[in-house]
C-alpha cells in the first residue's frame, strides 16, 4: 500500500476577502486536499473573520485561522 504524504497549505491574507473566497473554492474542488489549511491573517477586518467562520462549518479539511492585530509603524 502506498503511503500518502502529508500536506499543510498556508495562506496569508489581509482584507481582501474575494480573493480568500476564491481561494478557499478552488482548494476544495482540488482531486487531492491537503491535510489542513492555515490562514495567516494580518489583521483583517471582520468581514474576513466572518467568511473564514462559514467556511470552517463546511471545509473538508480543519480550516485554520491565525490572525494578529494590524499594527502598523509608529
Amino acid at each position: 500500500m502506498k503511503k500518502r504524504t502529508s500536506c499543510t497549505l498556508v495562506t496569508p491574507t489581509y482584507n481582501w476577502p474575494e480573493a480568500l473566497e476564491l481561494l478557499l473554492l478552488s482548494i476544495m474542488n482540488q482531486t487531492i486536499l491537503p491535510n489542513e489549511v492555515i490562514i495567516a491573517d494580518d489583521g483583517s477586518r471582520e468581514d474576513t473573520k466572518k467568511l473564514i467562520a462559514d467556511f470552517q462549518n463546511k471545509f473538508p479539511v480543519p480550516l485554520i485561522h491565525i490572525w494578529h492585530e494590524d499594527i502598523q509603524n509608529r
